[in-house]
């Protein structure tokens, strides 16, 4: 098995939460990620999942020594990348609805349940390789010292999200959280 560097981890960690955080749609209200009349999968400010990828280097913007013009330009990058991803969340969003359809019938028909698995694993493919060019657009703006500095930022945020380096907080996994301890004995 080949061992991956702490560095390519860490990147690799970023662009997945960049990814994540792209699809975000700015002036939303938070909610449920899936809530009713909500697209499947359409994340935001707010909502589950990271801040988009735009956010987060305002909000850093300084510690990353990014100035007024690059930082405006990360901005039209983000911006027109949500508008540009609106219609594909809205396909994804109404490919998993027909899914549910199909799987709520009696007795479901194979040919067509697998058919559909395959329309959403297209869609989400291309909303995905549309959230990883948008990154790499934005990313093509950083300097190396710029992106080794944002790893670092995302780390510590990992580091105080997980509370320790150890792993996540007990529950968060989706694990069954850890039962109480045991009452101490009566004298």
């Amino acid at each position: 098995m080949t061992r991956w560097s702490r560095t390519t981890l860490a990147l690799l960690a970023i662009s997945l939460l960049a990814l994540a955080g792209l699809a975000g749609a700015a002036g939303e209200e938070p909610g449920p990620a899936n809530a009713p009349g909500r697209p499947f999968g359409a994340w935001r400010h707010g909502g589950p999942g990271p801040p988009p990828i735009g956010d987060v280097l305002a909000r850093h913007a300084a510690e990353l020594g990014l100035d007024a013009d690059a930082l405006a330009r990360i901005r039209v990058i983000a911006e027109t990348a949500r508008a540009e991803e609106q219609p594909l969340v809205e396909r994804l969003g109404a490919l998993h609805q027909a899914m549910h359809k199909l799987l709520e019938a009696d007795a479901p028909k194979s040919d067509e349940v697998m058919q559909q698995a395959d329309q959403i694993g297209a869609a989400e493919t291309a909303l995905r390789k549309h959230q990883l060019g948008t990154l790499l657009e934005i990313r093509a703006l950083l300097t190396p010292e710029q992106r080794q500095k944002l790893v670092q930022i995302f780390e510590a945020r990992k580091a105080r999200w997980h509370g320790h380096e150890g792993g996540p907080p007990p529950g968060a996994s989706g694990d069954a959280p850890e039962p109480p301890p045991p009452a101490p004995e009566a004298p």
